[in-house]
C-alpha cells in the first residue's frame, strides 16, 4: 500500500473511532431543558399594598417574550391594619406591550396594565349571601372581588453575575376594584382618592 493511501486510510479509521465522542459531546452540550423546569416559575414577587394584601408574595410565569405575566399571590393583612388578621389569594394578569432599553442592561416597561381576581378568607368575607340576609340584599360579596390597574416596571441586571437570577425589577401599580368603581358611578361625591389603590414591589427573575 502506498504511503499516502495508508495515511488516508488511517485518518478515516481514526475519525470513525472518534465520531461517537464528538456526538456525545454535542448531545451533552445541547441537552434539552428537563420537563420539570417548565413548571418552575419564571419569577417571584414581593409586593406591598396594591389591593391584594398589606404584604404579598407571589410567583409568576411569563409568555410572549415577557409581554404577558400571569402570577399567583398570597396576601396578608395584619390586625394592626385591619380589624383582624386577613389571608387572601389572588391571580393577576399583566400585559407589558412596551419595552424600552435604557442603559447598562436596564430596561423600562413604561405602561403595563392588568387585571386581578382576589379572594379573602374569613367568616365575614362570604361568597354566598348568608341566610339571615333577605334575598338580593347585597349584589356583591365581600370575600371575592376583581379589579384593574396601570403601572410601570424597571428591570435591572442586579445579581445577574453572582447568582442564577437573570435580573431584578422594581414596579408600581395604580388601580381600583370593580366595587369601588361601581360605587363611584352611583355616588359622584366619593373622592377619587378613596377608590384608588397604590402598590409597589420587587420581582426576581430566574
Amino acid at each position: 500500500m502506498k504511503p499516502d493511501v495508508f495515511k488516508l486510510t488511517f485518518l478515516i479509521c481514526l475519525l470513525s473511532t472518534l465520531q461517537p465522542v464528538f456526538v456525545v459531546g454535542q448531545v451533552q452540550e445541547h441537552q434539552p431543558e428537563p420537563i420539570y423546569m417548565k413548571f418552575v416559575p419564571d419569577n417571584v414577587k414581593l409586593q406591598f399594598a396594591g389591593g391584594i394584601g398589606f404584604i404579598s408574595i407571589g410567583a409568576g410565569y411569563t409568555f410572549f417574550n415577557e409581554k404577558l405575566d400571569v402570577s399567583y399571590f398570597y396576601g396578608y393583612v395584619p390586625s394592626f391594619v385591619s380589624v383582624d388578621d386577613l389571608h387572601s389569594l389572588s391571580i393577576q394578569l399583566v400585559v407589558k406591550p412596551f419595552r424600552i432599553p435604557a442603559w447598562d442592561g436596564i430596561e423600562v416597561f413604561p405602561l403595563n396594565f392588568g387585571v386581578f381576581f382576589h379572594h379573602t378568607f374569613g367568616n365575614e368575607y362570604w361568597i354566598r349571601l348568608p341566610s339571615h340576609y333577605p334575598k338580593g340584599y347585597y349584589w356583591w360579596s365581600p370575600g371575592r372581588n376583581a379589579g384593574a390597574f396601570l403601572g410601570g416596571e424597571i428591570k435591572t441586571g442586579l445579581f445577574k453575575s453572582s447568582s442564577y437570577a437573570s435580573g431584578v425589577s422594581l414596579y408600581f401599580r395604580l388601580g381600583s376594584r370593580g366595587l369601588y368603581l361601581a360605587s363611584k358611578l352611583g355616588n359622584s361625591s366619593i373622592p377619587v382618592s378613596d377608590i384608588i389603590e397604590f402598590g409597589f414591589g420587587v420581582i426576581l427573575y430566574r
